[in-house]
């Protein structure tokens, strides 16, 4: 295990002591790095699972293996263009939905599965 010191605002750490308390403030820490480097950075186990997770919503999100798979989409076709044929105008919007923050409507789900599944087979 490596030590790391980190300097963080003071008004965050009063508000992350506020929720976990100042015991369990550094397992908060070490797991919100955790959760976003498995989202930003994943690992082979992490980019081989499901391209979709379901949060208890009705409707789903992109996964990590989401994520990972269109992102070697839009390298191959451009950004722009993989962001419109889902039909999407607003760039902040997508890239919401890129990064598995927002839910996904069920035509924009058909077409990023028909996507990856194009980029799978070598199409």
């Amino acid at each position: 295990m490596h030590r790391i010191s980190l300097h963080l605002d003071r008004a965050d750490v009063d508000r992350a002591a506020a929720i976990v308390g100042p015991k369990g403030l550094s397992k908060f820490v070490r797991d919100t790095m955790r959760q976003q480097l498995a989202r930003l950075a994943p690992t082979q186990a992490e980019t081989s699972g499901d391209i979709f997770e379901h949060d208890g919503g009705h409707e789903p999100r992109l996964s990590a293996a989401g994520t990972e798979a269109l992102m070697q989409v839009i390298s191959k076709r451009g950004f722009d263009q993989v962001m419109t044929s889902l039909g999407y105008t607003d760039h902040r919007a997508f890239l919401h939905m890129l990064l598995g923050h927002s839910e996904l409507p069920n035509a924009v789900v058909t077409t990023v599965a028909q996507l990856v599944i194009h980029r799978r087979a070598g199409l």
